[in-house]
């Protein structure tokens, strides 16, 4: 196991290069998902963690947010943003029980995420 992203195999745990924070943070739900998950404690169901970036991304409690909206969110996540994020080495998804069960954003991500919540809220 080489740790190369790019190969499509496990990061080896070290820092995240520009490129690949970049790329991370370039998609909205992305962005709310670790805005979320930054500082919180494993582990985190899907259904918790659509309802907190269903609540970011329309600016209201998640309760007010369609349950219609909310399954396309819950589907983005399952199927697309959260593999994307565990292949960065950033958590551990467990798919068939639908939990994120490791955590770790660290610099240089936290300092990006930090302006993010600035500018985004």
């Amino acid at each position: 196991m080489t740790g190369d992203p790019a190969a499509g195999e496990d990061r080896s745990g070290g820092p995240l290069e520009l490129d690949e924070v970049l790329t991370l943070l370039s998609d909205r739900y992305r962005r709310h998902c670790l805005a979320c998950l930054d500082g919180l404690p494993a582990p985190v169901t899907l259904e918790g963690l659509t309802d907190q970036v269903a609540g970011r991304e329309f600016q209201q409690p998640p309760d007010k947010v369609s349950m219609i909206k909310r399954t396309q969110i819950a589907t983005a996540l399952h199927h697309t943003h959260l593999p994307k994020l565990e292949e960065s080495g950033i958590i551990v998804y467990d798919t068939d029980e639908g939990k994120v069960t490791d955590i770790s954003i660290e610099p240089p991500l936290t300092g990006f995420l930090d302006k993010i919540r600035r500018h985004e809220g």
